[in-house]
């Protein structure tokens, strides 16, 4: 396996890791009584303001601990670079990704335009984006292992 595709395995892991996690423990806020995401949308802002915070800080650290490991591992210290092909798998999957997260948020504006709750929707784009950034890493290892 190339570097590019265990990077992209453990993006994967840990969208499925950090953004679950965050997800239960507001979820156990709001069965506590700590807050009402069900009407309250300044508190879906902080939500997910907190969220990006933590998921920018847990992501780091997982890819600092990955590097460190493969290092060990492999006994490479230099990252590869991109080349032209690295570039242009990124960009085969990034479009990938933005049309999984466009579908997503098209769903969402239809679900709200037939009377779904509000809170659905925010619910909606989290769980969106996180399937946009699998399908992101997913294809940039499925490109990778094809050839493009």
């Amino acid at each position: 396996m190339t570097y590019q595709e265990k990077q992209n395995v453990v993006n994967i892991f840990s969208a499925l890791v950090v953004t679950p996690i965050y997800a239960w423990l507001v979820f156990q806020r709001q069965q506590h009584g700590q807050f009402d995401l069900r009407e309250d949308f300044r508190q879906w802002g902080i939500v997910f303001l907190i969220y990006i915070g933590i998921s920018i800080v847990a992501r780091i650290i997982i890819q600092i601990i990955f590097h460190i490991g493969n290092a060990i591992a492999t006994q490479e210290e230099k990252i590869p670079s991109a080349d032209e092909r690295d570039k242009l798998v990124k960009l085969k999957a990034t479009r990938n990704s933005y049309y999984a997260f466009t579908s997503g948020f098209v769903v969402s504006v239809i679900g709200l335009a037939l009377g779904m709750p509000v809170h659905w929707i925010f619910i909606a784009f989290v769980i969106f984006g996180m399937i946009a950034e699998i399908i992101d890493n997913g294809s940039q290892i499925y490109y990778y292992r094809k050839g493009v």
